[in-house]
C-alpha cells in the first residue's frame, strides 16, 4: 500500500507571499541542477506559481497513491496564509484516499481551542507544525498545552523541523534536538520529523532512535545526493531505518519523482567501497513503515 504522509495543498496569490514565491523558485531552480526529480510545470514566466499545489494538481500528481496525507501551513510571520478550510473541503470531496491535518500558529493565543475546534468539529487527523515558518521555539515551555491538547485529543504532528530558504525564517528554532522536551513532556505524542530534519540529519536519527514515538519523513532529501546517502547510512548504522516514512512534499517532487530519488540513494557510491543502503529498505519505507505510526 502506497501512503504519502507529506503533501500540500496552497497556491499564489490565495496563500503565499510575493516575498517566499520568489524565495521557493530559487531554491528549486538549485535542486533541478541536481536532479531532474523536481516537480517544475512553469517557465520563467509563471515562476510565481512554482509552488502551486490546486486540487486538480494534487490529484493528478498522486493518482498512484492509495493514501495521501494533505495540509496547508499557517505562518504569516514568512508570508504563508494555508486555508484549513480548503483542505477540509477537498478531503470531504476526496474522503476514498486524503486524509486532511490541519494547522495552527503557535503564538496565536486562540491556537489551542483552534486545535479542538478542527479535530472535533472539522474532523482532521493530525497537525501541521513549523518552527521555521511560524517563528516559535518548540522547547519554550509556554507552547506545551498545545502539545498536550495534540496527545490527549490522540493525533500525531507533523514537524517542519529543519532548515529552509526562506530568508526571515529563524534557523535557531530549527534543530530536531529542540523536540526532545516534548518528547519527554508528552510520551504518548506521535511525531515525525519531515525532510528528516535536514542538515541535521544525524540529530534527527538519534533523537528518533530514543523515543519510541518519533519517526522521521524522507521528502526533500533526495535533491542532495550525497546528504540523502548519509542520512540513509546513518539511520541504517543506529538501527532506525524502520523509523523512516516515505512523503513527497509535494509540489516540491510527485511522489513517483520522490520514490525514483529514493532508489537512486547509492548511485553516489557506485563504483567505490562505500556500504550500499539496502534496496528491502527502501521497499519498506516506501511500502510498510507508515504503519507504525498512522492508521487508515
Amino acid at each position: 500500500m502506497l501512503v504519502d504522509i507529506h503533501t500540500n495543498l496552497m497556491w499564489y496569490p490565495d496563500h503565499y507571499s510575493e516575498e517566499f514565491v520568489q524565495s521557493s523558485w530559487e531554491a528549486k531552480k538549485a535542486k533541478m541542477r541536481l536532479t531532474p526529480d523536481v516537480h517544475c510545470d512553469v517557465d520563467d514566466t509563471r515562476w510565481k506559481h512554482n509552488f502551486d499545489c490546486r486540487p486538480e494538481q494534487l490529484l493528478a500528481a498522486t493518482k498512484e497513491c492509495d493514501k495521501v496525507i494533505v495540509f496547508a501551513i499557517v505562518a504569516p510571520f514568512t508570508g504563508i496564509h494555508g486555508s484549513q478550510e480548503a483542505v477540509a473541503e477537498f478531503v470531504r470531496q476526496h474522503s476514498d484516499r486524503f486524509v486532511g491535518w490541519c494547522s495552527v500558529d503557535p503564538n496565536d493565543p486562540e491556537c489551542v481551542d483552534q486545535l479542538d475546534h478542527y479535530v472535533t468539529r472539522m474532523h482532521f487527523k493530525g497537525l501541521k507544525l513549523s518552527p521555521i515558518y511560524q517563528n516559535f521555539d518548540p522547547a519554550d515551555p509556554n507552547h506545551l498545552p498545545l502539545f498536550r491538547k495534540a496527545e490527549k485529543l490522540g493525533i500525531p504532528i507533523n514537524w517542519h523541523q529543519g532548515t529552509s530558504f526562506v530568508r526571515q525564517g529563524p534557523l535557531k528554532y530549527s534543530n530536531p534536538i529542540l523536540l526532545e522536551d516534548i518528547a519527554v513532556a508528552c510520551p504518548e505524542l506521535k511525531m515525525i520529523i519531515s525532510h528528516m530534519g535536514h542538515p541535521w540529519e544525524t540529530e534527527c536519527i538519534v533523537l528518533i532512535r530514543k523515543h519510541p514515538n518519533l519517526f522521521a519523513d524522507t521528502s526533500a532529501l533526495h535533491y542532495r545526493p550525497w546528504r540523502h546517502w548519509q542520512a540513509f547510512m546513518t539511520a541504517l548504522e543506529y538501527g532506525v531505518e524502520h523509523k523512516l516514512i516515505f512523503g513527497s512534499d509535494f509540489p516540491s517532487a510527485t511522489p513517483a519523482q520522490a520514490i525514483a530519488g529514493l532508489r537512486k540513494v547509492n548511485e553516489i557510491v557506485e563504483g567505490s567501497n562505500f556500504p550500499k543502503f539496502p534496496e528491502d529498505a527502501i521497499d519498506r519505507i516506501i511500502f510498510e513503515n507508515w504503519k507504525s505510526f498512522v492508521s487508515f
